[in-house]
């Protein structure tokens, strides 16, 4: 039932009424279909063109624009899960398994010797998985994406074994002591200058408005 004009245009509100109450009321007389409302916090119901805000609302940890509506769909409705299992070594599998199912997580206590307590490795062990599949815009995703769910404590390498050798390609974690530059070829730089600058997420040093590294 909709009520007169003359009535909509006086409020109904007692004179102690809140400034929110008087908002709330101010917006019920403009007639705002809000019928999708409740839709809109659905997954799975939401607009295609509002789904990427609510997955930006629900802080989800990778979206990309080339999935299809089904895909992003879900990623979205897994995002409370995903963020509920951040920080355990099943996770970090689990987003490794993303780029491909050889790549492996080993513990700090794992390897031969001992490596430093509290740190792990992510490795790509050769020629099972080829230099060519790691170039440096998938070894940059992979990093990016296990630091944002590892445990915020801890500290990884990512090391791909060419010709029986163990190479250090990128350092993931945020102040490790360690860090080696690359581009589309392996390569490592073992200057121990990178072990001192400030890293963000994704490996990179912070730099300066004049072009110096921000040292941790």
């Amino acid at each position: 039932m909709s009520l007169p004009p003359d009535v909509l245009a006086k409020s109904l509100l007692p004179p102690n009424a809140t400034d929110a109450e008087r908002a709330l009321e101010d917006a019920m007389r403009v007639g705002a279909d809000i019928g999708m409302v409740g839709s809109l916090w659905n997954p799975l119901s939401c607009p295609p063109e509002v789904l990427p805000f609510l997955a930006w609302g629900l802080a989800i940890s990778r979206w990309d624009e080339n999935w299809t509506l089904a895909q992003k769909r879900t990623e979205t409705a897994n995002a409370i899960s995903f963020h509920k299992r951040k920080g355990t070594r099943g996770i970090v599998e689990e987003v490794l398994a993303r780029f491909h199912p050889l790549l492996t997580v080993v513990e700090w206590w794992e390897t031969n010797p001992r490596g430093t307590p509290g740190t792990f490795e992510v490795r790509a062990p050769a020629p099972d998985i080829p230099a060519s599949f790691l170039t440096a815009e998938t070894a940059a995703s992979i990093i990016r994406d296990v630091a944002s769910v590892k445990p915020v404590s801890r500290h990884f390498d990512f090391v791909q074994s060419l010709e029986a050798q163990a190479f250090l390609w990128l350092d993931g974690g945020a102040m490790t002591a360690t860090y080696g530059r690359f581009d589309t070829l392996a390569t490592h730089d073992p200057d121990p200058r990178w072990g001192t600058y400030l890293l963000t997420e994704d490996g990179e040093p912070f730099e300066t408005g004049v072009g110096q590294f921000l040292e941790v």
